[in-house]
């Protein structure tokens, strides 16, 4: 019998991630900023796919849902789709599938236990999922290049400075005043959320993901699993859960 496979859409708001699973081991992945570049026809000429899903924060993609569904069933992953997980966010409607589907990983990898899920992209986010599989909420903050443009943005001189790795704390000139302040305000940032967090879940794991996971990953002073692919392995959790549901 011929292998079938499952097709993960990540839209954010900067790129596209794009992921084949066959179940639940990840087969590959790669990213494009051009929709248009992601055909269905050229997907199926190498795997057989049989379920897709698609997570889009900018609602950028019905028009490739559109085209994906005549060649095999896609789910639109939305806030009232079923997740293992039990959601008790106060308003669920409002609620990023992102932040859905990285709740949805933690939980699934780490059964039974308290989970701190962080994804650094646009926006850095904290999810806390309980040990008895619920889903609270979290924290939303900027992210990295959002509060390099911010001070660009909400001052008169300060220049738009490019995102860089850093080793200092005090900067010799303003790009480097900058930089330092952000970058070592959001290191300090997160480890003292996740701190805030231990306080209260005393044997917390937390796993980390987004575009700019390796950016923190040997700066902060917490243990963090860090993981390249939060989101897509998340989606086809709950692509997984929800397969019965999307069959022709």
């Amino acid at each position: 019998m011929k292998d079938v496979f499952n097709l993960v859409i990540d839209s954010g708001n900067t790129l596209t991630k794009i992921a084949v699973f066959k179940g639940f081991s990840l087969v590959k992945t790669w990213s494009t900023s051009n929709l248009e570049t992601i055909r269905p026809e050229d997907i199926s000429a190498e795997f057989t796919i049989r379920h897709a899903i698609v997570s889009d924060v900018a609602e950028k993609t019905d028009d490739l849902i559109a085209g994906f569904r005549s060649f095999f069933p896609v789910i639109k992953m939305a806030s009232q789709i079923p997740v293992p997980l039990k959601i008790t966010y106060s308003t669920p409607e409002t609620l990023g599938t992102d932040r859905i589907a990285g709740a949805v990983y933690g939980s699934y990898t780490f059964p039974g236990r308290d989970v701190l899920v962080i994804q650094a992209g646009t926006c850095i986010t904290y999810d806390i999922v309980l040990s008895n599989g619920e889903y609270p909420g979290g924290i939303i903050t900027p992210g990295v290049e959002m509060r390099l443009k911010a001070m660009n943005t909400f001052t008169a001189k300060l220049p738009l400075v490019k995102k860089e790795e850093t080793d200092y704390l005090i900067g010799r000139n303003t790009n480097e005043s900058i930089l330092s302040g952000v970058n070592n305000g959001c290191i300090a940032e997160t480890d003292g959320i996740i701190d805030k967090y231990r306080e209260l879940f005393p044997e917390l794991i937390v796993i980390f993901g987004g575009g700019n996971t390796f950016f923190f990953d040997k700066r902060l002073k917490n243990r963090i699993f860090a993981t390249a692919n939060l989101v897509p392995c998340g989606l086809n959790i709950i692509l997984e859960f929800n397969k019965i549901n999307v069959e022709k």
